[in-house]
């Protein structure tokens, strides 16, 4: 499997798909400063939420067509010549891109966490960790979605699913007690307890029942399993699609 990851990573050694992990977080660490201009406790609030709630679904829904986009274009073949099976070839890709969605919370983590020093925060260290490993954990189950999406139809109904969900999931429910019933609330309403923030970016009033942590084993797990029901699904119709 170290090898597949490998491959994969080469494949997109001077391209941009390698590079987005690292630009978009520094795109909104950018934009969230100028924004702010240095108010106090208003950055680290700002370059989270922003990042969990528009960019990082936005990024991880491009991440997965890029990386798909070139196997989509020569009809997989490349993929389907291997001396190795299609769904062992899905699950590294699929790896690769959790790799790179860890990489790009950690990289806010950081730039959040040096920008609270800085300007000042109301956002502890501890929960700015936890909300980095929550947020790759309870995204992982989009990247079957988006890979499925770019592969059947193309970039346009993966990006605009990405729209649906994300305003979906922030509008919709993830303050509510159904937060638990719409995979995409599940991220939002786990920054809650860990960063104290709101779904608009606010902090949560104090006696709030959203600073209630009991929330967040049962939201990791729920996101695994949505991870692991589509992740299964796409390996299924990949190997549909290559016995035609």
């Amino acid at each position: 499997m170290s090898g597949i990851i490998k491959a994969e990573h080469l494949k997109f050694k001077h391209s941009f798909t390698k590079y987005l992990p690292v630009i978009a977080p520094m795109i909104t660490l950018l934009l969230v400063l100028a924004l702010t201009g240095g108010l106090e406790n208003a950055f680290p609030a700002g370059a989270w939420n922003w990042w969990y709630v528009t960019l990082l679904p936005g990024t991880l829904a491009v991440m997965c067509y890029l990386s798909i986009a070139k196997d989509r274009k020569n009809h997989y073949y490349n993929l389907k010549s291997l001396p190795v099976s299609g769904q062992k070839l899905m699950i590294g890709k699929m790896i690769y891109l959790a790799l790179g969605l860890l990489a790009a919370n950690v990289i806010v983590f950081l730039g959040a966490t040096i920008g609270g020093t800085i300007f000042g925060t109301t956002i502890p260290i501890e929960g700015a960790a936890v909300a980095t490993i929550l947020l790759t954990i309870s995204y992982l189950w989009e990247i079957p979605v988006y890979l499925f999406l770019s592969a059947k139809f193309g970039m346009f109904a993966d990006i605009f699913l990405c729209m649906v969900i994300s305003i979906g999931g922030v509008v919709t429910v993830a303050d509510k007690s159904s937060w638990w019933l719409c995979p995409s609330s599940i991220p939002v309403r786990l920054m809650c307890p860990t960063l104290g923030l709101l779904p608009n970016g606010l902090p949560i009033p104090a006696e709030s029942e959203l600073w209630n942590t009991g929330v967040i084993l049962p939201g990791a797990i729920l996101s695994l399993t949505w991870f692991i029901v589509c992740a299964v699904i796409l390996n299924l119709w990949f190997k549909k699609m290559e016995v035609k």
